[in-house]
């Protein structure tokens, strides 16, 4: 097992080895490069799905190695207008309380891990047509609450 897997599994969760938690429709828009893997993927969304159907409830966590083991948070989301915006906070606000409960502890740690490698945490992946720039209002609101804009592939390594 590796860290994130017994984190997932701490927290109650489904983990599944490398990035198979991810639905094959995004999968390939998540990869690693150089001495970089995968070592394992959570789908909060459909976990939570049941106890919350009306929560903005955050889609993926990724467990990634490079050197020390680390954890991002991936949400597939549109990106086609300023209403997306206030989705994404939303659900990265889900997300924080559920990183703040107990269970969710070790995987809180992993976070932290992430941003001490220079990652951003919480990214936002999208697909189709995005009108948002760098220095736009949109990007100033996601980085007060630690997004970036959302990109078409992330690439850990």
């Amino acid at each position: 097992m590796t860290a994130f897997l017994d984190a997932a599994n701490a927290a109650g969760l489904d983990g599944e080895a490398g990035k198979q938690a991810i639905k094959a429709e995004y999968r390939g828009q998540v990869s690693v490069r150089g001495a970089a893997s995968f070592s394992g993927s959570v789908d909060l969304d459909e976990h939570f799905k049941a106890d919350e159907p009306n929560g903005n409830r955050w889609d993926y966590g990724v467990g990634f190695t490079v050197g020390d083991e680390f954890a991002l948070w991936i949400e597939p989301h549109p990106a086609s207008g300023s209403g997306e915006v206030a989705v994404m906070i939303r659900k990265l606000e889900w997300l924080k309380a559920k990183l703040q409960t107990p269970d969710f502890e070790d995987l809180a740690d992993l976070t932290r891990a992430a941003e001490a490698k220079g990652e951003i945490p919480f990214r936002w992946l999208y697909k189709g047509k995005t009108s948002y720039r760098t220095g736009g209002k949109e990007a100033k609101q996601l980085a007060q609450k630690g997004l970036r804009l959302p990109e078409r592939s992330i690439q850990v390594g």
